[in-house]
């Protein structure tokens, strides 16, 4: 029992260093206001470390390629939203000091209607899966291609293939909460507790699925989520962390404002699992996924 704690401390620290310090996180920003009824949200993509609104979609030292971005209501009818461009643009201002770039982060107003159907409304993105392959050549060179292996035809050594794809939701009640079911696509982060009602100090449970099939800590796989606030955590710079055991995760909610869940998994490709498709294509799966909520009080 001791060694298996000791595995999954250092394990977990591992973990945290590799995917937490540096990669840039894919939430959704939603902001509702009833000041005038029947009220409208604001929502909108965002992307990097901090909330609510950190870098651009397309930023130089690391960019997003958005592939869905939709709402669903209760009965299931789904609206595209509009994707914003990830392409690389220009600086369209430039000074001594700083240069000046345009920020399209897909910010939509939905206006609700008198008659608007209740329940609950989904709000989601995926980006398009990134393709990362690096490599040592025939000639000794080491490379990096946004492709698959079986598409590279000098490789001597393979030192990194991976499938990248970043999942993000969110959510907006009208008048009652409903049960939210999986779609046993990708990393999907599920609300087990009304997120329309949240107070401080409340606790909140989640159900954390990888293409369906339950997420659960053990001494191969350091599964957890994190959990953070712009009014709690994120200006000293740590989070909630709560291991899934099981498929299920939890934290008590410390403080009003927006939060974000997180959660990052890799998964090895094998010939006869759930990723065979991928295999001789990439090594591993490495999967993010967030979810958020507000807490009014």
């Amino acid at each position: 029992m001791k060694s298996l704690r000791k595995l999954l401390f250092v394990s977990t620290i591992l973990s945290l260093s590799l995917t937490n310090l540096n990669a840039h996180s894919f939430w959704i920003n939603s902001f509702e206001s009833f000041s005038h009824k029947p009220g409208h949200i604001i929502v909108g993509l965002a992307w990097g470390h901090s909330m609510p609104i950190d870098d651009i979609l397309n930023a130089q030292n690391g960019r997003v390629i958005v592939d869905e971005f939709k709402i669903t209501s209760p009965n299931g009818e789904i609206i595209n939203l509009d994707i914003p461009s990830s392409e690389p643009k220009d600086a369209t201002k430039t000074s001594k000091n700083f240069d000046v770039f345009s920020a399209d982060m897909g910010f939509q107003k939905i206006a609700l209607k008198e008659n608007i159907q209740k329940g609950v409304y989904k709000i989601e993105a995926k980006s398009e899966a990134t393709f990362y392959t690096q490599y040592i050549d025939k000639k000794g060179n080491t490379r990096l291609q946004l492709t698959t292996l079986d598409k590279i035809d000098d490789i001597k050594k393979v030192l990194m293939s991976v499938k990248f794809e970043a999942f993000a939701k969110s959510y907006l009640t009208i008048d009652k909460w409903e049960e939210q079911k999986a779609t046993n696509k990708g990393l999907e982060i599920i609300p087990k507790t009304d997120l329309s009602n949240i107070k401080v100090g409340d606790l909140v449970e989640f159900e954390v699925l990888f293409e369906g099939k339950p997420l659960s800590v053990s001494a191969s796989s350091i599964d957890f989520i994190t959990a953070n606030s712009n009014s709690f955590g994120q200006n000293d710079g740590f989070s909630l962390m709560s291991y899934i055991e099981n498929g299920k995760a939890q934290f008590r909610v410390q403080s009003a404002g927006q939060w974000r869940v997180l959660c990052n998994h890799k998964d090895t490709v094998t010939k006869d699992g759930v990723l065979k498709d991928l295999f001789g294509k990439v090594e591993y799966v490495f999967n993010g996924a967030s979810l958020t909520f507000n807490v009014k009080e």
